[in-house]
């Protein structure tokens, strides 16, 4: 067995994906473990060159690939410009995912007739139609092995729901993003539709109307993930039970109470998103011991009794905001270990809390604050800290004596942090195999940062 055998498959992943398209097919066989893996991970863009070379490149390709994507398929000359390349699909490769990124009603019901033996197989299908596209239901119904649907920009409120997920027996992950205003109806028959779907693991529904989730607590008693973002929930069952769910997204607008309380029976509830004005209206049962939580929005008053037992926690802090305000929320989070702090700001103001905030953290990230070296000669001193992400920051380098310890991190990472012009080192010393990783963007950095600062660019501080 050679050395490249031995390597784990995530690092040839990674090989791979760094290679340009081209290369990806030429290169037939780089280890044994590799082929049939990267043919599994790899996605071939159906309609993207459109060139000699790349459908050759295909026809001679020795890998079974299985994922596909289709950028744009809204004219004619679209789909003639992929004919070719859909037939070497159909007669080398068994489709097992296919992304269409715009697509209308009509030519997706014409690749589903044309090449049923091909696009039949599919198990994972993303469909984002264009916009006021009449809804493809026959074609999709007969998807029946569809394991995963993303349904993105979904604009008709006459769908059949019934008719087109009654066939669908098989699916276990559903993402429908409905981009229709103002017709509680629609969403009500969708919802019902899916409430039929008892297999259900995942689910994520995006509207801008109003509806119940009784239906959904009654029949997806298997549902591990709900995602429900912009909707307005109704409110009127006294308690909704997901006895197996584990991960919930509340990103609602808001919502229609006749009880006090958003009551959710979710025992092996553990990760949570939430904003932080509705947390307070969200009642769980005494079971549920919330580890990962993410709350955004502009402050937080008081806890949640769901705080106690919180190890990972995120908190995005809109404007206005301010440095007592984000002290105060950290506060309430005494057992958390791996810590990620957003302020969503056009500004740069906000001095970081002090390092003792972080004592007990083991990771931390940090977006948008101004920094200064005082904050990492204290972060020296809390030696649990292992992970440090800075992004997106003011630096004012004020020191000239030696460089802050940090030789106890495992992984540094610095991206867009901007610092005083005179400056050509970051004034952190690291331990020598751990290099940092730093990331930057030059052409973004001048439009959110001043004249006084440039941006740190260098692959190791100090050099």
């Amino acid at each position: 067995m050679s050395d490249s055998d031995r390597l784990p498959p995530e690092i040839w992943d990674r090989i791979f994906d760094c290679l340009p398209f081209r290369e990806q097919l030429d290169k037939a066989v780089i280890c044994r473990a590799w082929n049939l893996r990267v043919a599994r991970r790899a996605t071939v863009l159906i309609d993207g060159p459109g060139s000699r070379e790349h459908l050759e490149a295909l026809q001679k390709s020795q890998r079974n690939y299985r994922s596909f994507t289709v950028e744009v398929l809204k004219e004619e000359r679209h789909y003639q410009a992929t004919r070719k390349v859909l037939h070497v699909c159909r007669k080398k490769f068994r489709a097992q995912r296919i992304r269409f990124g715009s697509v209308t009603s009509r030519l997706f019901t014409l690749v589903v007739q044309k090449y049923f033996e091909w696009v039949g197989t599919v198990q994972v299908l993303s469909l984002q139609l264009c916009d006021d596209e009449a809804f493809p239901a026959e074609a999709l119904s007969r998807l029946v092995d569809l394991r995963e649907l993303r349904l993105l920009n979904v604009c008709d409120t006459a769908v059949p729901w019934g008719g087109v997920l009654g066939q669908l027996d098989k699916l276990r992950i559903l993402t429908v993003d409905a981009a229709w205003h103002y017709n509680d109806e629609a969403l009500g028959e969708l919802v019902e539709a899916i409430a039929g779907c008892v297999n259900l693991r995942e689910l994520t529904i995006r509207s801008h109307d109003t509806v119940g989730l009784g239906k959904l607590a009654e029949s997806l008693s298997l549902l591990t993930k709900l995602s429900l973002v912009r909707l307005t929930v109704r409110l009127d069952e006294s308690v909704l039970n997901f006895p197996a769910l584990r991960q919930l997204n509340l990103d609602i607008d808001w919502y229609e109470f006749d009880k006090p309380h958003l009551v959710i029976n979710a025992p092996l509830l553990e990760s949570l998103r939430i904003a932080k004005k509705t947390i307070h209206f969200l009642k769980l049962s005494q079971k549920t011991q919330i580890s990962s939580l993410d709350l955004f929005g502009y402050s937080i008053s008081s806890p949640h009794p769901c705080f106690s037992t919180v190890r990972e926690l995120t908190l995005s802090t809109w404007e206005p905001a301010n440095a007592e305000a984000i002290l105060d929320e950290i506060n309430f989070f005494p057992n958390v270990e791996k810590l990620a702090i957003r302020l969503v700001s056009k500004e740069c103001v906000i001095p970081v809390p002090e390092a003792a905030t972080f004592k007990h953290v083991k990771t931390l990230y940090l977006n948008n604050f101004v920094l200064s070296i005082s904050f990492f000669e204290e972060m020296a001193q809390i030696k649990i800290l292992e992970n440090l992400t800075i992004e997106e920051c003011n630096f004012f380098h004020n020191c000239t004596g030696p460089p802050a310890d940090l030789t106890h991190l495992r992984h540094f990472r610095v991206k867009r942090v901007s610092m005083p012009m005179a400056v050509d080192t970051f004034p952190v010393a690291l331990a020598p195999n751990q290099p940092p990783v730093v990331v930057v963007d030059k052409l973004r950095t001048h439009l959110w940062r001043n004249d006084h600062f440039n941006v740190f660019s260098s692959k190791e501080f100090g050099s």
